[in-house]
């Protein structure tokens, strides 16, 4: 972990994020030719699209968010791609609010 983002790895994706000075959140999404043929790739990335803009209300203003698909993310089920990305973000949160404790101490 870096100063400046933090990383985290489940069992289909890494999730990076990175505070900036801009008011509004960015996803960047990667999915490569290790996960599947263009038809795998593209479902993958509409639920990780799907999946952050429903938790666009819990998203910092201020972050950059990268998604990087690992190539057992073609074979998952939408649920357990689901169910990876939202421990992956509580995670995250659980983390940020951890550091927003220390700080106020």
């Amino acid at each position: 972990m870096t100063s400046s983002g933090r990383k985290l790895g489940g069992r289909f994706f890494l999730l990076f994020t990175r505070k900036t000075d801009r008011e509004s959140s960015r996803l960047g999404i990667t999915v490569s030719r290790k996960v599947g043929n263009s038809v795998v790739r593209n479902r993958v990335k509409r639920q990780l699209r799907e999946f952050f803009r429903r938790q666009r209300p819990l998203l910092r203003a201020n972050c950059d968010w990268v998604v990087i698909a690992r190539a057992q993310a073609g074979e998952a089920s939408v649920e357990m791609l689901r169910l990876d990305l939202g421990r992956l973000f509580a995670e995250f949160v659980r983390q940020n609010a951890s550091d927003t404790d220390k700080k106020i101490r």
